[in-house]
């Protein structure tokens, strides 16, 4: 593929991306992604056939970006606390260049839950999940931190990470009127983990 094809296609999955974004598989129409592109509907045609294709592929970018730093997470073999500010971390870095993520997937994923899995899967977090498990556990039998399910833990640190993003429409309107957004997001990973460590630490 030539350069200009190249650039062509990368201005669709842009597009793309804001539209199916905004308005979900089922509100978006090509021709608003060919104009959002810049280029004219036959040519988006040309490089996807339909607007399910192009669904497809942006959704499954998507659940990877989400996915790839719980399997990191998992599979980590860092001591738990750091660990823990490693997958902070990550998320943080990851949702603050593509904010639109966690509304984008839980809009769609309803309609299509064997998405996720088959992501899941082909991303290793089953198979990686029985790692973090065990070391939880170990920690807790070893008396470094409290008892606590340790999917619990796992899903208290996900929902601390990703839920400012999803909620950040109503967090700007009712909490955060006088405060810069941007910043305090930027810097809300270490907080998230010193959070989460001070709740499970004896």
């Amino acid at each position: 593929m030539d350069k200009k094809s190249l650039e062509t296609q990368e201005s669709i999955l842009i597009a793309a991306r804001i539209i199916f974004a905004q308005k979900g598989l089922a509100g978006a129409r090509m021709q608003e992604i060919a104009d959002t592109a810049g280029i004219n509907k036959a040519l988006l045609h040309y490089y996807y056939k339909s607007k399910e294709k192009l669904f497809e592929q942006i959704f499954e970018e998507a659940l990877v970006k989400i996915m790839r730093p719980l399997s990191t997470f998992l599979a980590d073999d860092s001591e738990l606390f750091q660990k823990i500010r490693n997958i902070c971390n990550i998320y943080h870095k990851v949702l603050f260049e593509y904010p639109f993520l966690p509304n984008f997937i839980l809009n769609e994923v309803t309609t299509d839950p064997s998405r996720i899995f088959n992501i899941m899967t082909k991303e290793d977090v089953l198979e990686a999940k029985g790692k973090t498990l065990q070391q939880i556990n170990k920690a807790v039998q070893s008396g470094k931190i409290r008892a606590i399910d340790p999917q619990e833990l796992i899903l208290n640190i996900i929902s601390l990470s990703v839920f400012p993003f999803a909620a950040r429409p109503m967090a700007e309107e009712l909490l955060f009127k006088d405060v810069d957004m941007d910043e305090m997001l930027q810097t809300r990973a270490e907080r998230v983990a010193d959070f989460v460590i001070q709740s499970i630490k004896i």
